[in-house]
């Protein structure tokens, strides 16, 4: 029996987000606390309407096949959110697809287009599965250094010089996974002109856009002149309506771009849950105010969470103006991440991820989603100082 893997897959590992989870789960089996601040999801339930829709759909016998796009009312609701919250305007019919997590589109939208040697510029640090997705199609994943000084906003200027002839594609995530960090108009017309000078693709990934702070504003990528026709913003339901489990998606743009990504979704999934999609039409048709309510309760909770970061020693946070996640800089301790987490979770049981798993210029950060409670947030704090400056007294 031959059971050695494809060489595609062999360059992979496994998910450092999920080795700290696992761990953790561990750790509670033996009947320690924890505080986790190591999964990107919201510690909210699902709204009861959008509960009450789903299971009324299944009440209703809705439990089948849909159409491989999803449900017509699904699509229209979408396109209807799209025109009202972002400014895009797209058919229904021929221009959205529902997915199966924003993971499937986006890695529909990489294997539709991306050839063997093609490059796709992608932020660093950044969510690893961009580079992975890249990685497995045969493409080539090319950095873009995101820096703590410029408060991990994606340069144009570094955009820029890293263009070849063999790009094809630009990945961009506002607000952004993990630093928190939201483009500004400005950044986003600069990076929009490369973009149309240099005849590239763009993944726009919009997942938190509702999630943001301080008086901030999302602009979609498409809504620019010249960039819907080769733009696919990718949204979804996981983040902002605590719908993580639910696993709903999409991808919408020109149907050019789009239909090679129903036709990948076809070869890959079908379609998404049934039932999962009336949830998410009453998601959109329905009330937004828990997710107002759930951004006040977030907000708060960042505001604790980078004050006592900043109070410790040899620690250092940019304030991050959107998603749920800080990214503290601990390089005044001289410790690796991967160490420094570690350390956190067995001496301070807060489960946290290391920056290096969002890439090499990851690498002396730590990722601390605050998708947890106020109270236990300030209760870590404390565990957390402890640490930390016990790894001041020994330096």
């Amino acid at each position: 029996m031959n059971l050695s893997i494809s060489d595609r897959l062999s360059k992979i590992p496994f998910s450092s987000i999920r080795e700290i989870f696992e761990e953790a789960a561990r750790m509670e089996k033996r009947g320690l606390n924890i505080t986790h601040m190591e999964i990107g999801r919201p510690d909210f339930d699902t709204p009861q309407h959008i509960k009450d829709a789903a299971k009324a759909a299944l009440q209703q016998g809705n439990v089948h096949y849909t159409s491989n796009s999803g449900t017509l009312e699904f699509r229209e609701a979408i396109a209807q959110k799209l025109k009202l919250d972002n400014g895009i305007n797209v058919d229904p019919q021929k221009e959205v697809v529902v997915t199966v997590g924003c993971k499937e589109a986006i890695f529909n939208f990489i294997f539709a287009f991306i050839n063997p040697g093609d490059e796709v510029l992608i932020p660093d640090p950044a969510w690893l599965e961009y580079q992975y997705i890249v990685e497995l199609a045969g493409g080539v994943a090319f950095p873009i250094p995101l820096l703590e000084e410029n408060e991990f906003l994606l340069d144009p200027n570094d955009v820029r010089d890293r263009v070849t002839k063999k790009t094809k594609m630009l990945l961009i995530n506002t607000p952004h996974n993990p630093t928190g960090a939201v483009l500004p108009e400005s950044y986003l017309k600069e990076l929009a002109d490369i973009a149309i000078r240099h005849d590239l693709l763009v993944v726009s990934d919009e997942i938190y856009e509702k999630l943001i702070y301080d008086e901030e504003k999302h602009i979609s990528m498409a809504t620019l002149p010249g960039m819907f026709e080769r733009t696919v913003t990718i949204n979804g339901f996981a983040k902002a309506y605590a719908m993580d489990g639910w696993r709903l998606g999409y991808a919408a743009g020109p149907v050019e771009l789009i239909q090679p990504i129903l036709k990948m979704h076809q070869y890959n999934t079908s379609c998404a849950t049934s039932f999962a999609q009336f949830g998410g039409t009453a998601a959109y048709l329905g009330t937004q105010e828990p997710v107002e309510e759930m951004v006040k309760a977030f907000d708060r909770r960042r505001r604790l969470l980078v004050s006592r970061l900043n109070e410790m020693p040899g620690v250092q946070c940019v304030v991050p103006k959107g998603a749920f996640y800080a990214f503290p800089s601990f390089k005044e301790l001289g410790i690796p991440s991967k160490d420094l987490a570690t350390k956190l979770l067995r001496e301070a049981q807060i489960a946290c991820v290391p920056g290096s798993a969002f890439g090499s210029h990851g690498e002396g950060f730590i990722r601390m989603a605050y998708s947890t409670s106020y109270d236990e947030i300030e209760q870590a704090m404390y565990r957390m100082e402890k640490v930390i400056k016990g790894l001041t007294v020994k330096g």
